[in-house]
């Protein structure tokens, strides 16, 4: 087995490399772009941002910057039906190319507007239960908090989780084999009658680990050369590949039968996807396969120009693939699809969502002081993309997209 090195970080997002270090720190612009840091992307700060921006805008109505600023400040921000109205107000016949595609987010909300709301049911939902990674992977859209949760905050959420009816779980993080009550969460998700998938890293997997966890597991992997796997999930292993490729040996060797493997394809592994194949699927263990289309979402824009792939190019390989390795579960996670499709558990108790565009998080309230119904008002919401959700049991499939209690 490879020597693993115990690195624990919380990821800093967005990347500093996209940041425009030429504003004036402490400004409006500034405070701005630095909203989506863990410890700022809080209701206390985007309120009191979205006032300054107000104010400003007071001074300048026609500055089309602050009306989309201001905008964006009141969708992310647990917003409200008139919150929402206020923001298609400001951008209203918008020029900018940023507040344009706002603008489209938008409309897609206001079209949803008469459909019900209450007596919906979220089915899968993914917690980013652990803050804290032994990676920091490029482009990575996981919103980290800067607060963590105990465990008997995390227990008063599964409660909630399973008064509501909710299906499926999947704890995330991070890494949330890095933190130590993962087990007793594990525990009592299982005896709140959820069904539980853990998307780990891999990195940190043991025997010891596994015999706790008895089918439980997601794996990244990503190349089949350590340059490229190491260079995308920006590990300061060396032999990160190899650790990897253990710890899935290792599934095999304690008789996991259902394991998940997720690959993120990009620009520059794309062409070893059908190499990476042969190795997932010669594994026992291994049930289904998950590609995801690379998706740039807090990624510096000379990342999004190298990285980026077009679909076509990822649906051509993946379709190649599939016929040569015929009756296998492999999934394709095409980044269009995925917009507004998690409802996500952040480390803090916050519940998010995202769009598909940069930056596009949103703050749908937070489960230690709501309920789940309360949250599932929120406008923003769109029951049919969250219906798109892979299930955490591989073979099985959600029923109709209408998220109705009883599905």
């Amino acid at each position: 087995m490879s020597t693993r090195q115990h690195v624990e970080i919380l990821p800093p997002h967005p990347l500093r490399a996209g940041y425009d270090r030429s504003l004036d720190r402490g400004s409006i612009a500034d405070d701005f772009q630095r909203r989506l840091e863990p410890a700022h992307f809080t209701p206390g700060y985007l309120g009191a941002l979205a006032e300054r921006v107000e104010r400003a805008l007071t001074r300048d109505p026609a500055d089309e910057t602050l009306r989309w600023r201001l905008a964006f400040l009141l969708l992310q921000n647990n917003a409200t039906a008139a919150a929402v109205e206020r923001a298609e107000d400001l951008l209203t016949g918008a020029t900018l190319p940023q507040a344009r595609r706002l603008a489209e987010l938008v409309a897609g909300i206001r079209s949803r507007a008469g459909r019900p709301r209450t007596g919906r049911r979220v089915r899968r939902v993914n917690w980013s239960i652990n803050n804290r990674c032994p990676m920091s992977c490029q482009g990575c859209y996981n919103p980290f908090a800067a607060e963590q949760i105990d465990l008997a905050q995390a227990e008063r959420i599964i409660a909630k989780l399973a008064a509501h009816g909710t299906s499926d779980l999947v704890l995330a993080g991070g890494d949330p084999l890095l933190w130590p009550p993962i087990f007793d969460v594990v525990d009592r998700a299982v005896a709140s009658g959820l069904k539980v998938g853990l998307d780990t890293t891999g990195y940190t997997l043991t025997a010891e680990k596994l015999a706790r966890l008895r089918g439980l597991s997601s794996l990244p992997l990503d190349a089949v050369t350590a340059e490229v796997q190491r260079a995308f999930r920006r590990s300061p292993d060396g032999n990160l590949l190899q650790a990897l490729l253990d710890s899935l040996a290792l599934c095999d060797t304690e008789g996991f039968d259902r394991v998940r493997v997720h690959t993120v394809a990009s620009a520059e592994n794309l062409h070893q996807l059908p190499e990476l194949a042969a190795e997932v699927l010669s594994h026992p263990s291994v049930a289904q396969w998950v590609i995801f289309q690379w998706w740039g979402r807090r990624a510096s824009p000379a990342t999004v120009r190298r990285l980026g792939v077009a679909v076509e190019d990822v649906r051509e390989v993946v379709e190649g693939i599939r016929r040569d390795h015929p009756g296998r579960e492999i999934h394709l996670a095409e980044s269009s699809e995925r917009e507004l499709l998690n409802w996500m558990i952040q480390s803090s108790g916050q519940v998010v969502t995202f769009g598909s565009g940069a930056e596009e998080e949103f703050i749908l309230g937070n489960l230690l002081t709501d309920s789940v119904e309360e949250i599932l008002t929120h406008p923003i919401l769109d029951f049919e993309a969250m219906s798109r959700g892979i299930p955490v049991t591989p073979g099985t499939v959600f029923g109709p997209a209408d998220g109705t209690p009883g599905r």
